[in-house]
């Protein structure tokens, strides 16, 4: 099997110190990293989380010269509203084999800082579903919605209470399908933050909607969270009769059975 974790981090993003090499060690096939792009990140005290791309490429090419090839470009773009421009100015010109496209903020505060314990939660669900359908409508070129939970992690949130938003989540898979982005399956989503039953539901919308693009995703920001539970993650999704997931390089998909 061919298909490789599209979502990872090394020390080009902030909350990483993990190293090209590291990740290297622990496949002979491709590996990609989805550096942080996240202008006036709350979750790094509001300073811009840019990623440096001449160096970022600049090791690249070295490590690819004696490698054989093997690592791929990527980004994972952290959208707000106010950030739009930003993003798009950034994106512009630059090489990126996959772009990953997520909401980690309102603007105001980061959806895993200690704040949102305190609110509503289908307020937050709300505001979150709604800034993430918002992100895929606005945002043209990116490949993969990352980690649609991300917002709702740290609330109790069952299946009942997606399916009371379920209106706005087709909302926001409707966008997907109309910018042909693949759905990822965050496995640290899943089986970190055991949300293995809200992916099963959105699995089966996303279906029932005729998606047919699947991203898997650790969500790795070091070598002991690579390629997390993805065993499972395909067992879930072959009982579900999907038989291959999407991969991107120069930003063109293709596919591969699991």
């Amino acid at each position: 099997m061919d298909y490789y974790d599209q979502h990872m981090h090394t020390h080009f993003s902030p909350d990483s110190a993990e190293s090209f090499e590291n990740y290297l060690e622990q496949t002979a096939g491709l590996i990609v990293t989805t550096e942080h792009l996240d202008f006036h990140d709350a979750y790094n005290g509001g300073v811009d989380t840019i990623l440096d791309y001449a160096a970022y490429s600049n090791k690249i090419d070295a490590l690819n010269a004696s490698h054989d090839g093997r690592i791929r470009r990527g980004i994972e773009v952290g959208y707000t509203p106010e950030s739009h421009e930003q993003i798009l100015s950034y994106l512009s010109g630059k090489a990126f084999d996959v772009i990953l496209l997520s909401v980690h903020q309102n603007g105001v505060y980061d959806y895993l800082q200690p704040i949102i314990d305190d609110m509503d939660p289908k307020a937050v669900m709300q505001e979150y579903f709604e800034l993430c359908t918002e992100a895929v409508r606005r945002v043209d070129g990116a490949n993969v919605f990352a980690h649609f939970d991300y917002g709702i992690r740290r609330l109790p949130v069952t299946v009942s209470d997606l399916q009371e938003f379920e209106p706005v989540l087709k909302e926001l898979l409707d966008a997907v399908l109309a910018k042909e982005m693949a759905l990822e399956l965050n496995t640290r989503s899943m089986y970190e933050y055991n949300n293995v039953d809200l992916y099963r539901y959105m699995i089966g919308l996303y279906l029932g909607m005729g998606g047919t693009r699947f991203s898997l995703g650790s969500d790795a920001h070091s070598i002991k969270k690579y390629c997390y539970h993805f065993d499972d993650a395909i067992a879930l999704l072959r009982e579900s009769g999907v038989t291959e997931l999407t991969l991107f390089k120069d930003r063109s998909p293709y596919t591969e059975k699991i």
